[in-house]
């Protein structure tokens, strides 16, 4: 019998160890041997922006009720620190048809309540607190942006679930990764060079991360903006399913973080306590009339300038059933002519 020399023993292990890779590609079917292709940076992608699409298309119309929280915060010794805090419920109204928003902030007319509608053209606004001499005083302005809704407003459904999901737009973030982290998908943008922060003379390599989970059905549940690794932004969601299988965020979080000494940031908070998808919301819920102001208060229409004065006076009103009690019909308000005012705007 020959000797087996060290040379020999390891040329066989190594034909050993490729017959067995041969056998596994043979016996293995096809879906299987590919399976690692199917979490590919293209491929994740891809059912980030499907996942997503279906979910704002899936909401037509929606409305429902929460609580919110606006934070103010500065960086004071290196520490992220509150220094004021505003909490508050709201409901809202959303009619995706004509882009229509309604977020009323403390229902029950607490301290510095207030209602924004958002109308596709204008926005407008009431506000309540016992300094106004009739308790309430209404507002109204050219809506400019092509969502027509801020946090400050309230973010309609559809614009939550597109929030922070532009994982196929990299732009100057040349450098584009795939990772993955503790079950979760992370797609980073990454800049290949250094840029400035405002107009500080302080430079950074700023980085884009979406945190993707596939249990969500690949929604993306955070992001992060980061400066080298300051985080600058940070949004968060909660997607859940309902009982039909529609995909909602149930709690969003908006956060500014100061990245220098000094600095101030914000943050906003949305949590769902009840959400009625595709639900009936007449036009009249987004009319001036909804705004809820009483006999005595006045609308400043800010499209012009100087701003047109509405002054709501009885009797030449017809007032309409709000959630508020009457409410002005604005076809019957006194106005001094510098701009067509009418319920529909």
């Amino acid at each position: 019998m020959p000797r087996h020399t060290e040379a020999n023993m390891q040329q066989d292990r190594a034909f050993g160890v490729f017959a067995t890779c041969l056998l596994i590609a043979l016996v293995l079917p096809p879906a299987a041997r590919g399976a690692q292709s199917e979490e590919d940076l293209e491929t994740i992608t891809a059912r980030v922006l499907k996942t997503t699409n279906a979910a704002r298309e899936s909401l037509p119309s929606a409305k429902g009720r929460g609580r919110f929280t606006h934070t103010w915060t500065r960086l004071t010794e290196g520490v992220v620190r509150p220094h004021r805090r505003v909490d508050g419920s709201f409901t809202f109204a959303y009619s995706g048809r004509k882009s229509y928003m309604k977020f009323v902030k403390s229902p029950r007319k607490e301290w510095n309540a207030e209602i924004f509608i958002l109308t596709g053209d204008a926005i407008l606004t009431s506000g309540f607190s016992p300094e106004f001499p009739s308790g309430a005083r209404g507002w109204i302005w050219k809506q400019t942006k092509d969502d027509g809704c801020t946090d400050r407003h309230g973010i309609a459904p559809h614009r939550i679930c597109e929030a922070a999901t532009y994982v196929d737009t990299p732009g100057s973030y040349r450098l584009v990764s795939l990772e993955r982290e503790k079950e979760m998908h992370v797609i980073q943008h990454a800049s290949e060079e250094r840029v400035p922060y405002g107009k500080q003379p302080v430079l950074f390599f700023p980085r884009r991360r979406f945190t993707i989970d596939p249990t969500r059905n690949h929604h993306v549940v955070r992001f992060e903006l980061l400066y080298d690794k300051v985080p600058r932004a940070v949004i968060e969601k909660d997607w859940v399913q309902n009982d039909t299988g529609l995909w909602y965020v149930r709690h969003y979080r908006y956060e500014m973080l100061p990245v220098l000494e000094g600095d101030g940031g914000y943050s906003w908070e949305f949590r769902l306590d009840a959400f009625e998808p595709n639900a009936a919301v007449p036009e009249t819920t987004f009319s001036l009339g909804a705004l809820g102001l009483p006999v005595g208060a006045y609308i400043l229409d800010n499209r012009v300038q100087p701003p047109n004065r509405i002054e709501i006076r009885a009797p030449d009103l017809t007032t309409i059933k709000t959630p508020f009690g009457p409410a002005i019909s604005v076809a019957n308000a006194r106005t001094n002519g510098r701009h067509p005012v009418s319920d529909r705007l």
